[in-house]
């Protein structure tokens, strides 16, 4: 029978490795349900496979779309993901490897998400009027469509603002009318993998791959980008840190050591979430037998 083989955790956890030695071992292709690495222009900052490791296993959504482009939602994701799982399976392959560290997108690719209307022209009116016309008026808005809402949204992150209002403008119902609809789950059965680390060796890899981004070029990918047009990278840990380097003065060695702790905190939060899974399976890095046998006698 058909499986899904789910790899998900913190950053910097070494889902990305497990899972191609997971996949080039059972000859399976790769789901990315990391939501940064959709992004052809963001490579190093987001710890993507390296050409070398995406031709050792097929990956998909990994440089599927572009920031200059409407960002992919967890409704869309959940739909195009889907569709390319059936399409895998019918193809013949026993096993499909999703991966990433993106709690939401993975959830709403399993577990389904309530029906959430979106609308192309509506999400890039949005976006024009948060550009043009600042966060304030929207979130003026959103208090006297949804309150609920808005009293408790984060807000300063813009996009959650932006799709709240989407779905409001394209359905005229609220995030809390919509959440009352029955979610559809994923028709494969799927095992769940975690990679369970101390905290504070956890936290050592994190600040060590920032180092190791920081070598490989990071800020040069950083000064390529439309750091002060694009909300999708002003809300990524690794990207948006550099506004303070650019535009407050703020030193290199400053900015390397706030994306270190953006990125634990991050991390932090990862973990909170796969709190959440009751059939989750943890794999120790610790023991004499390696994760990836761990992994295999679960098959």
């Amino acid at each position: 029978m058909s499986k899904l083989i789910i790899i998900q955790g913190p950053t910097a956890s070494g889902k990305s490795s497990l899972s191609l030695e997971i996949a080039m071992k059972l000859g399976a292709p790769i789901i990315s349900a990391d939501s940064r690495q959709f992004y052809k222009e963001l490579s190093i900052g987001t710890a993507k496979p390296s050409e070398k490791e995406q031709q050792m296993a097929t990956h998909y959504f990994v440089d599927s779309h572009s920031i200059h482009d409407l960002t992919i939602t967890s409704a869309e994701f959940m739909k195009l993901g889907r569709q390319k799982i059936t399409q895998l399976f019918n193809e013949g392959n026993e096993y499909v490897v999703v991966t990433g560290g993106s709690g939401m997108f993975i959830d709403a690719l399993i577990d389904g998400l309530h029906p959430s209307p979106s609308d192309a022209s509506v999400r890039s009116d949005l976006n024009n009027e948060w550009k043009n016309k600042g966060i304030d008026i929207l979130l003026e808005e959103l208090k006297n469509k949804d309150l609920s809402t808005y009293d408790h949204i984060d807000v300063n992150n813009p996009m959650r603002i932006l799709r709240a209002l989407e779905v409001i403008r394209v359905s005229g119902k609220t995030l809390g009318e919509i959440r009352k609809q029955e979610k559809i789950k994923i028709d494969h059965p799927h095992l769940r993998f975690g990679i369970k680390w101390n905290r504070q060796d956890l936290y050592d890899r994190i600040n060590t791959r920032v180092n190791e981004m920081i070598n490989e070029g990071l800020l040069d990918e950083v000064k390529s980008l439309p750091l002060k047009e694009n909300l999708l990278i002003q809300n990524t840990v690794g990207y948006k840190e550099w506004i303070s380097y650019f535009e407050n003065g703020m030193s290199f060695e400053d900015t390397v050591a706030m994306i270190q702790k953006n990125s634990r905190n991050y991390g932090k939060r990862q973990e909170t979430w796969m709190k959440r899974y009751s059939d989750l399976i943890l794999l120790s890095p610790y023991e004499s037998r390696t994760m990836i046998d761990q992994l295999i006698k679960h098959l």
